[in-house]
């Protein structure tokens, strides 16, 4: 697709996304989006480093996902998800950013999720999350 006003200025959509998105259209007509009412952030060696700094506590890691913030009433706060939590493995699968996050969950919504977090003290936890559907609204 080009851009009329921007000369030269033009961008794609990959076919496997166009592909999905229309299958949700046939199937639902809308696109669902599976929601987990998470907030998260990369980590790399610079966060890693400070947050240990800040607290003696914070898991030793050297990539995953930062769980900042729990939305309350959200399928992660009912799967026990805490702010601090990192995710490091998703459905069986090591996790190093959201993106992988978000390609691993797809389009499920409504089937349960195994996640392993780290704590504090390096305690691993399982959690069986069950994402819902993302409000069609937005």
């Amino acid at each position: 697709m080009k851009v009329l006003a921007a000369d030269g200025l033009s961008f794609s959509v990959p076919i496997d996304s166009v592909s999905k998105i229309i299958d949700h259209f046939k199937t639902n007509g809308r696109v669902v989006r599976p929601w987990l009412g998470l907030k998260m952030l990369d980590l790399n060696d610079m966060i890693v480093a400070q947050l240990k700094e800040k607290d003696v506590m914070f898991p030793n890691v050297t990539k995953g996902v930062l769980v900042p913030m729990v939305s309350p009433g959200s399928p992660a706060e009912r799967a026990g998800f805490r702010p601090g939590d990192v995710v490091v493995e998703f459905e069986g699968k090591p996790v190093a950013s959201i993106k992988e996050v978000i390609e691993i969950m797809g389009d499920k919504v409504g089937k349960p999720m195994k996640v392993v977090v780290k704590r504090a003290k390096n305690t691993c936890i399982t959690l069986t999350v069950i994402p819902e559907e993302a409000n069609p609204d937005m």
